[in-house]
């Protein structure tokens, strides 16, 4: 009887063991030092303590060394880690029985981290834009342009009900727009009228609502400046729509361009809500469920100033062109229901598991075995019941986007009062600056 009772407690210590797994440990602090900013110093702790993201947790130790390379200037060293991050997002994309089975059992800790969907997106928008600082522009055109597979693929697995609203980015298209323009032939201005027209659409019809995200100027600028050599007719009705200024194509090719990404803010965190309820016989159960929360941020908007050798200044503000945090809030609810369906039957499977051993104690060693054997299941069940909060937290809450037009020349840049150097323009340049800024 003694035996048959330590049996049974071992095995629930045993079933304790894989729901004690949590998000990375070690992720909190490279997170804290990309908010100060010290980029290379969280690349030394990322590079020392691998171990400490734990080993259901490699795409999220590429995701974070990924981009703490790109927030750090190197730009080329960050590129094959992306790459190494899309090679495992697709290993993981069909996951194993016997993780999917642990996951029924335990929580979802017990399988690797996926990602989020938004999360395997902006992959590819993070690598365009490693590309396009490095004028490397036609890769940075593929990056950007497999954005569209890729929201197309992510959605197909789900029922129409349960489809998220992020179905096409923006911004994404925006960029393809830009990039396009960059083979300087009536072909590549065509192809970025298009990819223009399709962001402007997206915008207005799906980031305005949504994400209270309207177009920004410069998309707008982009679009009349494409629209005019394109389609005189379809100029004319955006011209009527939207009464800007803009520097027209054949200017553009005189001049320079400098495109201001401003990584701004915070992504948000995961938290978790729970629900305890009474089953059957006395035990006890808990559901729990993941639920995003924004991060405050204090600089609501920004300016991208030029000063030139003369002293003459030019400035033009930021506008968002990505909301991070808005994306995730809604993918998130998107899924509720998925995640839901999950957290409701675990701890059915959960109930029949626990019962079936405690009927097994009870034949073999009587019902004070028994009843202990159901406690700890209580327990078990109140303790293993976790939502999934792990999410790649170095993202920031939104990419804001500006834009001069500039005489070629020597100009030095500002991100509001950050110095984000001295460059030397030629005419018909596109030059990418990225800056990233957390308070």
């Amino acid at each position: 009887m003694i035996k048959n009772f330590q049996l049974g407690i071992i095995a629930f210590v045993l079933m304790f063991i894989p729901a004690c797994a949590t998000a990375p440990s070690i992720q909190p602090q490279v997170n804290g030092l990309v908010v100060a900013e010290r980029f290379d110093r969280a690349l030394d702790v990322l590079h020392k303590n691998k171990d400490g993201y734990g080993k259901n947790n490699e795409l999220l130790y590429l995701l974070d060394e990924a981009l703490v390379l790109h927030l750090a200037g190197r730009y080329a060293e960050s590129i094959p880690v992306f790459e190494q991050a899309k090679l495992k997002y697709e290993q993981l994309y069909t996951k194993s029985i016997s993780k999917g089975a642990a996951t029924w059992l335990y929580n979802d800790y017990a399988a690797p981290y996926y990602g989020e969907d938004f999360e395997r997106v902006m992959i590819n928008v993070f690598q365009a834009l490693n590309f396009a600082v490095l004028y490397n522009y036609s890769e940075a055109l593929v990056e950007a342009r497999d954005v569209d597979s890729i929201l197309t693929a992510l959605n197909a697995q789900y029922a129409l009900s349960q489809k998220n609203v992020y179905r096409e980015d923006a911004f994404a298209r925006l960029l393809m727009g830009i990039l396009y323009e960059t083979q300087g032939d009536l072909g590549g201005i065509n192809d970025a009228y298009i990819s223009y027209h399709k962001a402007i659409e997206t915008y207005e019809n799906d980031y305005r609502k949504n994400y209270k995200t309207p177009p920004p100027r410069v998309l707008i600028e982009n679009l009349l400046a494409a629209a005019q050599v394109i389609d005189p007719e379809a100029y004319k009705a955006y011209r009527a729509k939207y009464n800007v200024r803009f520097v027209p194509i054949k200017r553009k090719e005189e001049k320079a361009e400098v495109y201001l990404v401003h990584y701004n803010g915070l992504s948000p965190i995961k938290y978790q809500d729970s629900i305890v309820f009474p089953l059957p016989g006395g035990q006890i159960s808990k559901i729990a469920f993941p639920r995003y929360q924004k991060r405050i941020f204090t600089r609501e908007k920004s300016y991208l100033t030029a000063v030139a050798d003369n002293k003459k200044i030019f400035r033009q503000n930021t506008e968002v062109g990505e909301d991070i945090t808005g994306i995730a809030l809604k993918n998130l609810d998107n899924r509720k229901v998925r995640v839901m369906a999950k957290a409701i039957l675990r701890p059915a499977g959960k109930y029949f598991a626990e019962k079936a051993a405690e009927n097994s104690v009870r034949r073999r060693s009587g019902d004070t075995p028994a009843n202990a054997v159901r406690l700890a299941g209580g327990i078990y069940n109140i303790y293993s019941e976790q939502s999934d909060l792990r999410a790649w937290q170095t993202l920031p809450a939104e990419i804001r986007i500006s834009r001069l037009v500039l005489l070629p020349g020597e100009y030095d840049l500002k991100l509001d009062d950050l110095s984000l150097g001295h460059v030397s323009l030629k005419a018909g340049e596109k030059k990418f600056i990225l800056k990233r800024t957390s308070r």
